[in-house]
Parts: C-alpha cells; sequence; structure tokens
C-alpha cells in the first residue's frame, strides 16, 4: 500500500519522465518493501505491538524473541476479512464528480504452531519452535474516476515516438499501430489528432483494479535463559503474488477535436515472485513489570517476475466515414531481483500483574536503501536506484496497545502511525485497532477490528510537456480478524 501526497507525486515526477513501459522503479521496490503486519487477532487488536511481551504467533515477524516466553505448545489459525472503500475524484476537474468503489476479500491472515520444550537441568528454562504463515502485505483494492480536463494519453505516446526510446510494443508503437499516431510529413517526427486542439476539455474515466498479497512463511527458534533474557531467529521466506488490471478510456463528446472520437487502452500486470530474509531479536526481562526488547531484520532478497501486456482500440471519423484501429501487444516478460532496507525495532512493556499490559514499539527502516537489480540491463539498473535513493527516504513507524483482563475475557486497543517513505512528505497515517479475547485452559478465542484511512495521489500517466492528470484517493480499510487457538 503506497501512500501518496499529490506534493511527493510531483517531487518523484519532476526530473524524469520514465517513459519506458513496466521500468521497475521505486514504486515497485516500496510496494514489496511496505509491510503491513496482520499476524492473530490478538496482536492486531492490541496495534501489533506485542514485540516485547510475545507469547504470541504473531511475533515470529517482528521480535521472534518473545517465542521464548511459550510454557505450552499451541497452533492457531486467524481467519480475516480486509475491505477498503475508496471515493475517487480527477483534480484537474473542479466540477467532476466524485466516484465511490468499495471491495472486500476473505484471507487467512495467519496459521502456524509453536512447540515448546523446557530443557532437562538446564539454565535455560525453554526452547521453543515456531513454524507457519502470516500476510505482511495485501493489494487488493479497486477505485474509478470520470471528469474532463485538458491532455491526453496520447500525448504521452506521441512524445514517446519522438524521444530516443521511439517505438515499443506496449505504448508508442501500439498506439502507432492502432492509428492514433502517423508520420503526416513522413518525416520521421509522429503527429497526432489531439495535438490539433491542445486546449480542447477531454473527457477520461479509468478503472484501476489490484489484487494480491505478501505471505510469508516463518520458520522460527527461541531461548530462555533463566527468565531473564531471551533470545531468538526467525527465518523468512515472502511470497509475492500481485496483479494490477487498468482500463483506460477518452472521448471527446463535444466533437473539440478534429477526426478524434474516443480511445481505449488497457494494462495487464502480474508480478509474482520469492524472497528470503533473517530476524534476530531479544528481550530483556527487567523486573516483574518491565521488560524491553530490540530486534533486527535483514534486507529480504527477492527473485520476482514481472509479465505484462497492453492493447489499444482508436476511433476516428475522417471524410464522414469512421474507421477502427486497434492493436495488441505481445506478452512481455521481465525477470529482476529486489533487495529491501534492513529494518531495527525497539520494544517496550509494562506488565500490570495480571490486570492487563502496556506496549510499545518503534520501527526504522531507510527506503533509500532498496535496490534493483537487472542482469544485462545496468544502465537502466542504475537509473532505477538513482530515482530510490531521490524520491524515498526513511521512516519511522510507531505502534502502541494495550490489554485490560476481567476474568476470562481480554479487552484491548491501540494506535498505529505509519510514516511516509516519500522524499517531501512527512506525514504519518494512523490506524486505531480494538479487540476482544477470550482465555480458557487449552483454548482461545480472539477478536480485533482494525480501521485506516489515508490520502493517495494517484497519475494514469506521465509526460514531460503535455499536461498530467493528478486523481485524489480518499480510501478507507476496515479489517476483520478471528483467531481460534489450542494449547497443548
Amino acid at each position: 500500500m503506497i501512500f501518496i501526497k499529490r506534493l511527493s507525486i510531483i517531487l518523484l515526477i519532476s526530473g524524469t519522465l520514465l517513459l519506458q513501459l513496466n521500468a521497475q522503479n521505486e514504486t515497485d521496490a516500496l510496494r514489496y518493501s511496505l509491510f503491513e503486519y496482520g499476524g492473530t487477532a490478538r496482536s492486531i487488536g492490541a496495534g501489533s505491538a506485542l514485540g516485547a511481551l510475545g507469547a504470541d504467533f504473531s511475533v515470529m515477524n517482528t521480535n521472534p524473541a518473545g517465542l521464548g516466553w511459550y510454557r505450552k505448545s499451541i497452533f492457531s489459525l486467524t481467519p480475516a476479512i480486509a475491505g477498503a472503500s475508496i471515493s475517487s475524484t480527477l483534480a484537474n476537474d473542479s466540477n467532476g464528480p466524485i466516484s465511490d468503489e468499495s471491495n472486500s476479500k476473505f484471507h487467512m491472515a495467519s496459521v502456524g504452531i509453536v512447540v515448546a520444550s523446557k530443557p532437562p537441568g538446564s539454565q535455560w528454562r525453554a526452547f521453543n519452535f515456531g513454524m507457519g504463515f502470516n500476510r505482511i502485505a495485501d493489494f487488493n483494492q479497486e477505485f474509478y474516476y470520470e471528469g474532463a480536463s485538458k491532455g491526453s494519453i496520447v500525448d504521452r505516446f506521441q512524445e514517446l515516438a519522438n524521444s530516443e526510446f521511439g517505438f515499443d510494443e506496449f505504448e508508442s508503437g501500439l498506439a502507432f499501430d492502432a492509428e492514433a499516431l502517423y508520420d503526416f510529413n513522413n518525416d520521421g517526427f509522429y503527429d497526432s489528432d489531439l495535438e490539433l486542439a491542445p486546449d480542447a476539455l477531454i473527457s477520461r474515466n479509468q478503472t484501476v483494479r489490484s489484487s494480491g498479497s505478501i505471505n510469508e512463511l516463518v520458520l522460527a527458534f527461541a531461548g530462555n535463559y533463566k527468565e531473564k533474557l531471551l533470545l531468538g531467529m526467525s527465518v523468512g521466506v515472502p511470497f509475492v503474488n500481485f496483479n494490477e488490471e487498468k482500463t483506460y478510456q477518452e472521448s471527446d463528446p463535444d466533437d473539440m477535436v478534429p477526426a478524434f472520437d474516443d480511445l481505449e487502452y488497457i494494462e495487464d500486470l502480474t508480478t509474482t515472485g520469492v524472497g528470503i530474509n533473517l530476524k534476530l531479536g531479544l528481550l530483556v526481562r527487567v523486573n516483574q513489570m518491565i521488560r524491553l526488547g530490540a530486534a533486527v531484520h535483514t534486507p529480504t532478497a527477492y527473485n520476482l517476475n514481472d509479465n505484462y501486456t497492453s492493447e489499444m482500440t482508436y476511433n476516428y471519423t475522417d471524410n464522414n466515414v469512421a474507421y477502427q484501429g486497434s492493436a495488441t501487444s505481445p506478452d512481455g516478460s521481465f525477470e529482476y531481483k529486489l533487495r529491501t532496507p534492513w529494518r531495527v525495532f525497539g520494544n517496550a512493556g509494562v506488565i500490570f500483574g495480571k490486570s492487563g499490559f502496556l506496549s510499545g514499539e518503534i520501527e526504522y527502516v531507510n527506503y533509500q536503501n532498496a535496490e534493483l537489480r537487472f542482469t544485462d540491463f545496468r544502465d537502466s539498473e542504475r537509473e532505477a536506484n538513482q530515482l530510490i535513493a531521490k524520491n524515498l527516504k526513511s521512516a519511522i513507524n510507531v505502534k502502541v496497545g494495550g490489554e485490560l483482563v476481567y476474568d476470562i475475557f481480554r479487552f484491548r486497543a491501540g494506535l498505529g502511525m505509519q510514516q511516509s517513505a516519500l522524499t517531501g512528505d512527512d506525514t504519518f497515517n494512523p490506524n486505531f485497532s480494538l479487540g476482544l479475547g477470550i482465555r480458557e485452559q487449552s483454548l482461545f478465542v480472539d477478536f480485533a477490528y482494525r480501521f485506516s484511512s489515508v490520502k493517495e495521489t494517484y497519475v494514469p500517466y506521465r509526460t514531460s510537456e503535455a499536461p498530467m492528470q493528478f486523481v485524489d484517493n480518499d480510501i478507507n480499510k476496515s479489517y476483520i480478524a478471528v483467531t481460534l487457538g489450542f494449547k497443548f
């Protein structure tokens, strides 16, 4: 999920056109480096801030030392429903309508097992092993916008065709084959109908659907030394599955542009891949009440593969005769590597006897340290990493949460603040959570609800000279999770 203000988008675009279709850049690096930990409903309800307290399956993804607090083995599974509601407006059209879209999807947020053991005749009180899956990112959302404004996506294709990039099979070459571009003077300079009326208000709309997730397989081990020091490590193997479908349309209902009637441009991108990382953590029990912890996550080394296609239909009228041009790209594919940034965590928790707890967590990550690697495309690799260094920055994420105990019931609440990773944007995006738990001797059930609200600016296409379009998205996300667990 990428939280973007319009100022950040303008900064991101300045100085570069990024004319190549599906060129891997800072957007891809950020997409697979931003995590929104799901885990158990207990963790979600307490603001995902259990790193210092442990004894929860989800800490394998933050501070694995927390597994050392387990005295009994457990098995838990957490089904969840993630929903997103998005209100979109075309910022270029001050009188444009507000379009609302919403969707929700069921998934398994986490499932796993922790096996607890006590070494006989040792100062080590526990050696515990855990394994399972946690969802760490969700890409499911949909939005739609419409309005009228100056400029056209054909301007981008024309700039491409007349630049050093020339024709390609997915944008400029596709537009030429669909008859949206032509060499009127046969001089190698390509023209379009849209440039004949640069001040025309073009009606436009687009539907953008994204889906997929990052699910991480985790293997973890933790030891508890004399109830004072806990050490833990986990190996994470994240699996990436991302799909984005875009359907973009333009039309000239008032006949302001000679010849041009309407067009449709469709893009489809699917990214799959797998990575590996290591997480190391420690916890110190200062006294009966206070626990402190720290953790470090190595970069995730991803091997990724993009598969993409595009198609275009262009309708125009010449001498009162209607024509239609259409073209479809070949199936494109590109393999590349991504190394995400290091992550550092600090944890603190206070336990109030058997009455409950307060816990906090702070995370530091420098997104500028993400790195893309392209085999045999060193110039493109260098340019992409320069964009990462220029447009991304370090960020701090803060989480706090608490629990109140009453008999077998647990009441929880939490607050999270996630700082924008984009240069020039210091916004903190909040999320709020509530939870309820029931604890029995060998069974536990937890419920959680999390809500977040963010603003995002989306750019349908990029140009260097022609007008660009900006779409303002107000996004409300809801997350409901239920954990069923067994102790044995």
